[in-house]
């Protein structure tokens, strides 16, 4: 008689490893004894839009041990498995849910997640080639761009800095003004010279 193994039902038919059922589950429940408020708060919002994110990573690569790399996320992401993550919210900034701060900007990203709007892509070769190109020219134009220095916020303002410098200009003039000129003097044996020439030239 042939036996056969549960945990395969789940690798080809439900085409999801039963390991991420059970999870899927367990969050599922966890839930069910919040009221909507809890269940809409910032810290599980992000958990949520991370477990949306993660799962489509695995379930589109085809590798469950894959971890979203947000920091690197062309190199190691876009262009080493040719997936991309598309329809982003425009009014969020791209990067991991946990920097993501006010519940307005998660609860967006979560709902399109969850809709399947924004939603993890195979990239053919010439749509990764156009996203490698669009990203080159980012940079590009970029490249070369004065950008202002922050200054401290306890740092001196400009005319202070301006003030400190004139008084350190000050001493060194007065110092100069003050100092006497130099009395020019001859050596004492020159008038004696001059008088003895003058006899001289009466002789």
């Amino acid at each position: 008689m042939q036996r056969y193994n549960s945990a395969d039902f789940w690798d080809n038919v439900i085409q999801k490893p039963i390991a991420d059922i059970a999870h899927q589950y367990e969050q599922w429940a966890c839930t069910q004894n919040q009221n909507l408020v809890e269940r809409d708060s910032l810290s599980n919002m992000r958990k949520q839009v991370t477990r949306y994110i993660s799962d489509g990573l695995r379930k589109i690569t085809g590798k469950r041990d894959i971890a979203m790399n947000y920091l690197n996320y062309d190199v190691g992401i876009v262009q080493a498995y040719d997936v991309q993550l598309v329809n982003w919210p425009e009014k969020v900034k791209f990067g991991n849910p946990s920097t993501i701060g006010t519940v307005s900007e998660i609860r967006a990203l979560r709902d399109v997640l969850k809709a399947g709007t924004c939603t993890w892509k195979k990239l053919t070769r010439r749509e990764l080639d156009a996203h490698s190109a669009e990203k080159t020219r980012k940079k590009r134009s970029d490249a070369g761009v004065l950008r202002k220095r922050k200054m401290p916020a306890n740092a001196p303002s400009t005319e202070t800095r301006n003030a400190s410098a004139q008084k350190k200009l000050k001493g060194p003039m007065l110092r100069m003004r003050t100092v006497p000129k130099s009395v020019a003097f001859l050596p004492d044996n020159v008038d004696d010279d001059t008088e003895e020439e003058e006899e001289e030239e009466e002789e």
